[in-house]
This record gives C-alpha cells, sequence and structure tokens, in this order.
C-alpha cells in the first residue's frame, strides 16, 4: 500500500480561502478604522485653525485685511445667503463645474481608451497632452471668445480641456499597464470586445481610472474658478476678483469659504464614488 502526500498549495482553493463575497471582519475594521481617523483628523485640524486664527484676529496678531477673524467672515456668509446675487454666482459656478467634470471625465476617458486601442495614436499624442499640461490654459480664452463669446460655455470648455487631459494620461497608463494574461484569458474564452472592455480591462484599470477622475474633479473646478477669476462676467470667481478690486475684505472670504466648501463637497463625493467603484478589490 502507498500512502499519498498532496502539498498544502495543491489544495483546493475552496478550502484555503474565505468567501470572496464576504470581507474579511479584521480587514473591514481596519478600513473603517483609517477612514474615521481620517475624518476626525481633519475636523480637528480645521478647528485648530480656526481657533486659531479667530484669537490671532482678535489679539491683533495680523491686520483684518490679511485675514478677517472667522466669526467675522461667517456673519458675513450669514449676510450672503439671503442675497439673490450670491445664489446667482453659485448657480452658474456649479454648473459649469459640473458640466466641465462630465465632459472632462467622458473625453478623457474615451481618449484614454483611443491610446490603449491604438497605440500609434497614443505615442503621437500623448507627448503633446503631457507638455499641454503644463500650459495655463487661460491664455486660451481670447480664442475662446472669438469662437464662443463671453459666456459660460467658453470656461466650461477650457476647464473641459483641463480636465480631460489627467483623465486620459490615467485612464490610458491603467490599461496599458494591465497583465497581459488578462487578455489571454478573454480570448481563451472568447469573450466579444464589450465583454472584455467592461469586464476585464476597465476593472483591471480601476485604480489609475479613479485617479484620473481625481484629478478630472480638481482641474475642472481649479479651471472653472481661475476662468472666472480673470475674464469672467459672473460666477465665484469672477464675483471674488470683483470684491478684491473694491477691497471688500470681509465679503471675499466670504466667497472663498463657500469655494473651500464646494471643494469639501467635491472631495468627500470623491471618497465615496471610489469606494463603490473599487469595492471588492480588496477582499
Amino acid at each position: 500500500m502507498t500512502t499519498s502526500y498532496v502539498a498544502q498549495d495543491d489544495l483546493p482553493t475552496e478550502t484555503m480561502t474565505p468567501d470572496p463575497g464576504r470581507p474579511h471582519p479584521a480587514r473591514r475594521g481596519r478600513r473603517l478604522g483609517n477612514f474615521a481617523l481620517s475624518g476626525i483628523s481633519t475636523v480637528v485640524l480645521i478647528v485648530a485653525f480656526l481657533v486659531f486664527a479667530e484669537i490671532g484676529a482678535k489679539a491683533g496678531w495680523w491686520s483684518d485685511r490679511v485675514l478677517p477673524a472667522p466669526s467675522v467672515i461667517l456673519a458675513e456668509l450669514g449676510r450672503l445667503l439671503g442675497q439673490p446675487q450670491f445664489w446667482d454666482d453659485a448657480a452658474r459656478t456649479g454648473v459649469e463645474v459640473a458640466f466641465s467634470i462630465v465632459f472632462g471625465s467622458l473625453l478623457g476617458f474615451a481618449a484614454g481608451l483611443v491610446f490603449w486601442k491604438v497605440p500609434a495614436v497614443g505615442r503621437i499624442f500623448e507627448p503633446y497632452l503631457v507638455s499641454f499640461y503644463a500650459v495655463p490654459l487661460v491664455l486660451f480664452y481670447p480664442v475662446m471668445i472669438v469662437l464662443v463669446g463671453i459666456n459660460a460655455t467658453s470656461v466650461i470648455i477650457l476647464a473641459t480641456v483641463m480636465a480631460a487631459i489627467p483623465m486620459a494620461l490615467n485612464t490610458a497608463v491603467g490599461l496599458n499597464s494591465m497583465p497581459p494574461v488578462y487578455l489571454k484569458l478573454a480570448r481563451s474564452l472568447k469573450a466579444s470586445p464589450r465583454q472584455t472592455l467592461f469586464a476585464i480591462a476597465i476593472p483591471a484599470a480601476g485604480p489609475f481610472i479613479v485617479a484620473g477622475l481625481r484629478l478630472a474633479v480638481v482641474y475642472a473646478l481649479i479651471g472653472t474658478i481661475a476662468m472666472e477669476f480673470t475674464t469672467a462676467q459672473a460666477g465665484l470667481g469672477y464675483r471674488i476678483r470683483y470684491l478684491y478690486e473694491i477691497f471688500d475684505n470681509n465679503e471675499m472670504f466670504a466667497y472663498i469659504a463657500v469655494v473651500l466648501v464646494l471643494s469639501c463637497i467635491l472631495t468627500v463625493l470623491l471618497a465615496l464614488v471610489e469606494r463603490i467603484l473599487l469595492r471588492g478589490r480588496n477582499r
């Protein structure tokens, strides 16, 4: 009679690994703990800065023209909330940012797919996109004025371009860094091009695509505010510039606070979107 020896690595997978549909309790608790620690740390830092700014302004450590007390800014912000002009500016900026994010993300994602599917196109255009990435697009605003006029469309176009470039580059990098064995597996299973794209390629490049989306949102907001600040006739960026020119510091900082709150909201939404899109990758 012979004795059979089975290596531990040869055992069936089901006997060695837990159900992939259920996250490990310790790992899930660690992720929740890190998320809670990050949130608490952010709140503590913000509160500490506000307390320091309030004490410094009240004690005369700096002039009110440099930074008013947070209590003064908050009171001014409460007054702004009752003015129709504020809501008109906020609505215009919100629409411009939203359209820039949507159009920039879709355009950049499509360009990244083209660079991946047609490598020659990627090799030709990618260096120009990287170089174009460092150019202040506000330089092209006179061209937009000639083409579409002085309106929100010109701001949306330029902010969309700013958002599309990082999205395209990150999407292309993520798809090109995908292990070749994934595509070989798709061909062996006779997966259609659509199945290969949506079931294999995009999930494999998920972290890069999400990183591109984060940058797209950031640059859409930066591009919108910057274009409004320099050339527009309405919006939060325009109002900040106008108040700066007439030396109304309190109201100017109130508008700046609104922009900071908007950026925080977008950051929280991005974190939620990232958790949804990348759910199950680290289980």
